[in-house]
């Protein structure tokens, strides 16, 4: 296998991505950039990487072949068409952007240039999920009727001072950010939608008289495959923390937080293939094997869809239907 080479923009979310890459075997952190001196120290001390305060310096690197996009997620296709355009295979955290417009403008990008494009949804590469996602395909669940997403998280005063909870860079609160890896789970296991029915608001007072966006949204789905959707996601909730996704058919019902996986039928056995554990992983078996990433750009452009349809619905308080 050849060492695929990377480079990683924005420290403050990216340096866990940054020490995902650097424990990979086979892939190597060439190079970081960011504005702020300290975290370049840090990473430079940390990871033995080249450092740039210029994202076009660290563009121009013959030795970075994939580029990490860590900035706020306004940002993701702007910083992601400079890296397709410089012949870099570009991978960008969630959500793709907070555009339909953004996010097919990266797309047009990575095809012109002939590159790949990973979205960072991490949950698809958890082995309960793909367990689900083998189950649902094989028909285990017979015909599907309902799956759910709750997630029920804190969000302080503090966390909304800057870019979170803005409708330019963050795209949308609870829903867009917190509750995104859920929202593409929903649609991976479910299929596409056809129409969704939302509400939302802020309701957590003075804590977040900052947030333009929302802290709270629950929304109702209609699937292409006549199966239905509930969505709710908040950073409103002090104590007790969850996050859960479930899935029923008509022959089981499968999920977690809290693990579930009963069926009507007595043993039946799912068996998934070994795969890669995250995205850095996922590029290297890209790079290195062929195939596609297992969240390219229209993947990821459908869970971008999908909030701004549950925002359009509830500033319109009436169903809205996809494509958008």
């Amino acid at each position: 296998m050849a060492e695929i080479r990377f480079g990683i923009v924005g420290l403050g979310m990216g340096m866990n991505r940054a020490r995902q890459v650097h424990q990979t075997e086979g892939a190597k952190l060439t190079a970081v950039c960011d504005l702020d001196a300290g975290r370049l120290e840090r990473a430079k001390g940390d990871f033995d990487c080249a450092t740039h305060t210029e994202y076009s310096e660290m563009l121009d690197r013959d030795d970075v072949d994939v580029v990490w996009i860590m900035l706020p997620s306004g940002l993701h296709a702007q910083f992601g068409v400079q890296a397709a355009a410089a012949g870099k295979h570009v991978a960008t955290t969630k959500p793709m952007d907070v555009s339909l417009e953004a996010c097919d403008a990266l797309i047009k990008a990575t095809d012109a240039n002939n590159v790949k494009l990973w979205i960072d949804f991490e949950e698809r590469y958890r082995p309960a999920n793909r367990k689900i996602k083998k189950a649902i395909d094989d028909g285990a669940l017979g015909q599907l009727v309902l799956g759910e997403i709750r997630l029920k998280w804190w969000r302080g005063a503090g966390y909304y001072h800057g870019w979170h909870g803005t409708w330019k860079l963050d795209g949308g609160g609870s829903l867009a950010n917190q509750g995104v890896h859920q929202l593409d789970l929903l649609q991976w296991f479910m299929g596409e939608v056809a129409s969704v029915y939302g509400h939302f608001g802020i309701y957590g007072g003075e804590e977040h008289k900052e947030v333009e966006t929302e802290d709270l949204v629950h929304a109702h789905v209609k699937f292409k495959n006549g199966s239905l959707g509930a969505i709710l996601t908040t950073t409103t909730c002090p104590k007790h923390q969850q996050t859960q996704v479930q899935v029923h058919g008509t022959k089981g019902v499968v999920g977690t937080g809290p693990d579930v996986w009963e069926f009507v039928d007595e043993g039946v056995d799912v068996q998934i293939e070994d795969g890669p554990r995250n995205t850095t992983e996922d590029v290297l078996r890209v790079l290195n094997e062929g195939g596609e990433p297992t969240c390219g750009g229209l993947e990821g452009r459908r869970t971008v869809e999908l909030f701004n349809a549950v925002y359009a619905s509830g500033r319109a308080g009436k169903e809205v239907s996809i494509p958008l």
